[in-house]
């Protein structure tokens, strides 16, 4: 009886175990996808911002474009900032501290990727009304 006891516990602990590494694996692998569409999002974001700066330049209605220059100088820096500071290796660290440090990382990348849209999103609707 006590062996079958030992046997269903090593069994629990073990399952517990590669649940909880599925679990801190799909986390990053959600991550990871949100940082690649960000990037295919980034080439959007750089040719808007430099089609504002060629009207800047031309002193066409910097009045709105100043602006607009702006949102999509300071998404691209968050995207930068996250980038740099994201640590995807976790070596060393418990399950808790792992998951709990991507979710985080999760809420950020939303964040920055939802910046990122806004941007492009009010850049699109300027170009379009100003051609």
């Amino acid at each position: 009886m006590k062996n079958i006891s030992c046997i269903l516990i090593s069994f629990g602990l073990l399952m517990g175990c590669s649940n909880g590494a599925k679990e801190e694996s799909d986390l990053k692998n959600d991550i990871i996808s949100m940082h690649e569409k960000m990037m295919n999002n980034d080439e959007a974001l750089m040719k808007n911002k430099m089609k504002l700066d060629t009207l800047l330049k031309l002193k066409k209605d910097t009045v709105a474009l100043k602006p607009l220059v702006a949102k999509l100088s300071a998404a691209d820096n968050a995207m930068d900032k996250w980038m740099s500071q994201f640590q995807p290796d976790m070596t060393g660290k418990s399950h808790d501290e792992v998951i709990s440090y991507y979710n985080g990382q999760k809420k950020l990348v939303l964040a920055v990727d939802s910046q990122i849209n806004n941007a492009i999103n009010e850049s699109n609707k300027y170009l379009s009304a100003h051609k």
